[in-house]
């Protein structure tokens, strides 16, 4: 399933995803930015690709984990594999979840462009495609500063939570 996702285009999530649940089911409104059950396909067709990617690196972070000696010592001292998951492997493979997640943030940005256009969303992704299409550079350099100061600052806080998710790390500096 993980893989799927990741492969499949936001667009193309974002239509199967107005065809099943605005068209066929009509659960969700098809346009239009009325209250918050607007953004919930939207919402959607953005986190899936990246649900799928942190998923298989959290699978394979917690497999890596679990053949560790820490892990062998864990359950020699009669802890239960739901314990040693969450309590011991589960840290050890946030590290690779927490520096990928900086990265899929940058790449989210990248993405709203195309779903807005698909659920005729007006946002930050409209005013970048009109400001290139009317050739209104002010506008296109503000929004690329302003995208790479969000990008920036989540990289900080990513780095600032290695700290807390591997004490080590946080002491080390």
């Amino acid at each position: 399933m993980e893989f799927c996702s990741i492969s499949t285009p936001n667009f193309w999530i974002g239509i199967l995803l107005l065809a099943a649940f605005s068209f066929h089911l009509g659960w969700f409104p098809v346009i239009g930015d009325d209250g918050p059950a607007a953004l919930v396909l939207p919402c959607a067709a953005l986190a899936l690709p990246i649900a799928g990617v942190l998923a298989q690196v959290t699978r394979e972070g917690l497999e890596r984990a679990l053949d560790q000696p820490f892990a062998l010592t864990a359950r020699a001292r009669g802890a239960t594999e739901h314990r040693i998951r969450v309590r011991h492997a589960l840290r050890h493979a946030a590290l690779p979840v927490l520096t990928l997640s900086g990265w899929v943030l940058g790449e989210l940005l990248a993405g709203t462009v195309v779903v807005e256009t698909v659920f005729a969303r007006q946002g930050l992704g409209h005013v970048v495609v009109a400001a290139v299409r009317g050739r209104d550079f002010p506008v296109v350099t503000g929004v690329v500063v302003l995208s790479a100061l969000v990008f920036s600052l989540i990289n900080i806080a990513v780095d600032l939570l290695y700290g807390l998710a591997d004490p080590r790390i946080g002491a080390a500096a």
